[in-house]
């Protein structure tokens, strides 16, 4: 436990929208000097992409992640028939977004669930995978680029121009 403790007020804080403090390769080293090898092995199988059934520490939110994805359906299908979806989790506000903002709105709302989520949870284990969680987030949004998202729509959309580019 104490470990636990040591671990999270050593870690910096994250705020949503700014560039992570800390890398997570850095993270996984303190987290794996800090936690016994039994906390690590947890730690490691937690991501935001894949939330694993069943697992007690973030069962509340496990639950609310199959919701959002649930959402994420109908929206899709909704799209497709050309109607609005009943959202059952996310905010209806996205709906009209580009997909940019769409997926920066669904990752603050992840942080923010995240961070009710945890309210209380005060040097326990549950922290430790909410930070990762929330950390993860971060490093995602800060992957979006303008110039390289353009790159690879025009490599999807004109894959021939790619071709005849790259033989130059």
């Amino acid at each position: 436990m104490s470990n636990v403790i040591y671990l999270i007020c050593s870690l910096p804080s994250l705020t949503f929208g700014q560039s992570p403090p800390i890398s997570m390769d850095e993270f996984l080293q303190d987290a794996r000097k800090q936690l016994s090898q039994r906390s690590f092995k947890k730690l490691e199988t937690v991501d935001i992409q894949n939330i694993i059934t069943g697992r007690g520490e973030l069962k509340g939110f496990m639950t609310l992640f199959e919701s959002f994805h649930g959402d994420l359906s109908k929206i899709r299908k909704a799209k497709v028939q050309n109607l609005n979806p009943n959202l059952t989790t996310l905010p209806k506000h996205i709906l009209g977004k580009n997909p940019l903002e769409r997926e920066q709105l669904i990752m603050q709302w992840q942080w923010e669930e995240l961070s009710s989520f945890e309210t209380g949870k005060t040097f326990t284990p549950t922290e430790v995978f909410i930070y990762k969680l929330k950390l993860q987030i971060l490093c995602r949004l800060q992957s979006f680029n303008v110039n390289r998202g353009s790159q690879v729509l025009q490599a999807i959309v004109n894959p021939i121009n790619k071709k005849e580019n790259s033989q130059c």
